[in-house]
């Protein structure tokens, strides 16, 4: 892929920085002919449109900036902000916490694993334990393992874990390209209410999900289409009567910390491409669709008259679409054998049984399994780590990675590491591994 090259000092001293922007929208009337043929062109591709030079403004100068706010966006921020370094975060959202939040995917798997003595034991700590534990004081979590949270109670947290931390928050923002100086990204190009402005930076953590920052600076990566679902919640679940005449049992979903308000998970269709924008808007209108006439099917049935749907998730359930390819690719191998790396970033559990070596190992009976930090490292751009579901492992290991917990570990490696690099005016792979291990067990991290 070929990388983009836009050199942060054209930009600085007020230069013009022209982005090309593929689309097939045509321009319906112009005022001039000769003029349309110099705006509107045509290639092997479609038509694209030629965007006129113009000065971008600065936004921000800083240290660390995070691009996108799910659980890895929202730990990375923290953990780097509490390096005591200068740490802005970008959210194209109204809120942190990605799927985990706004997405209504509230379990926050995996929290627990098997140790080396066979005994099930936590192994989520750090930031994400800080929330978990967090929730659970305020009672807004159910369950000591893999728990349930309450998506506005876990949206106040975050936000206030952010404030408390003194990171620059940026809501309704959204990262639109990257600023490159040979091998570093020296700065992104984000779009808002106010405009397109640019954010520079010494170290930026991709924690997209969809790795959009990586593959716009660049970097080599595996697609994997995987299943697209809608969560959604009811209400007035504890109203149905059961011994009202014609009843029939429902699919009410799973408890949430709220009586009576349930979440129902959804797969979803399979082999779905989560990068194509057109596919991801009829997946959200027929997902809704679906959702709202089955719930008008469970509030016709006997003893469920009560029953309404409360809300559906603000973003589509993506499971998987880029996948770093990274320092390091993690292994189902490594999951599954204890495997040690002397630059350990952190510790995941597991959450569902997967097939190894042509057995199905239960999820009581899987291992713990350490993350390496080179695994979170591009092997292309200079100042980036990756973090979230798009860092880089093996297909197989993929229901491990892409869940809250995973996430929140990585991100909180990753924004660590992130500090640490800009403070000492390093790239992130050539700090001292031992300097990072030393600063997460400091913020609370379990490295086994």
């Amino acid at each position: 892929m070929k990388r983009r090259d836009f050199v942060s000092r054209v930009l600085i001293s007020g230069g013009a920085v022209g982005l090309g922007l593929s689309c097939k929208r045509r321009i319906i009337s112009v005022p001039d002919e000769k003029e349309a043929r110099s705006v509107v062109r045509e290639n092997a591709s479609g038509a694209t449109v030629r965007e006129p030079e113009r000065d971008i403004p600065v936004l921000a100068e800083t240290d660390v900036l995070v691009v996108g706010g799910g659980p890895a966006g929202t730990a990375a921020a923290i953990a780097a902000s509490r390096t005591g370094a200068e740490t802005y975060l970008v959210e194209r959202y109204n809120h942190l916490g990605g799927l985990w939040t706004g997405g209504l995917v509230l379990p926050l798997l995996s929290t627990h694993a098997v140790d080396r003595n066979n005994r099930t034991r936590q192994v989520i700590f750090g930031i994400g334990g800080e929330m978990s534990e967090r929730l659970k004081n305020m009672g807004m979590s159910i369950s000591e393992i893999n728990p349930v949270v309450d998506p506005e109670a876990a949206k106040y947290v975050l936000d206030e874990m952010i404030r408390e931390a003194g990171v620059k928050m940026l809501y309704h923002t959204w990262a639109s390209n990257v600023i490159m100086e040979g091998n570093a990204i020296k700065g992104i190009f984000v779009e808002s209410k106010s405009g397109r402005m640019a954010i520079l930076a010494r170290v930026v953590v991709d924690c997209t999900g969809d790795g959009d920052i990586f593959d716009l600076a660049g970097d080599d990566y595996d697609v994997m289409n995987y299943a697209i679902g809608l969560v959604h919640r009811l209400g007035n679940t504890d109203t149905v009567d059961t011994g009202t005449t014609g009843y029939a049992k429902m699919n009410l979903g799973k408890p949430t910390p709220i009586p009576g308000v349930n979440w129902v998970n959804m797969w979803g269709k399979e082999n779905q491409d989560a990068l194509d924008v057109r596919n991801l808007s009829e997946l959200q209108m027929d997902y809704r669709k679906e959702i709202w006439e089955n719930v008008q099917k469970i509030r016709q049935t006997p003893g469920h008259e009560k029953v309404f749907l409360l809300d559906t998730a603000s973003q589509l359930g993506v499971r998987m679409s880029r996948i770093l390819e990274g320092e390091y690719k993690l292994t189902l191998e490594d999951s599954m054998t204890f495997r040690s790396f002397d630059d350990v970033i952190g510790i995941s559990g597991a959450w569902t049984t997967m097939m190894y070596k042509g057995k199905k190992v239960p999820s009581r009976e899987r291992p713990y399994w350490q993350i390496p930090y080179r695994s979170l490292l591009p092997k292309k751009t200079d100042n980036l780590l990756v973090a979230g579901r798009c860092f880089c492992f093996d297909r197989e290991l993929v229901e491990d990675t892409r869940i809250i917990g995973t996430c929140l570990v990585t991100g909180h490696g990753a924004g660590t590491a992130a500090g640490i690099a800009a403070k000492e005016n390093k790239r992130p792979r050539d700090i001292n591994k031992n300097t990072l291990k030393r600063e997460l067990r400091k913020q609370g991290a379990w490295l086994g």
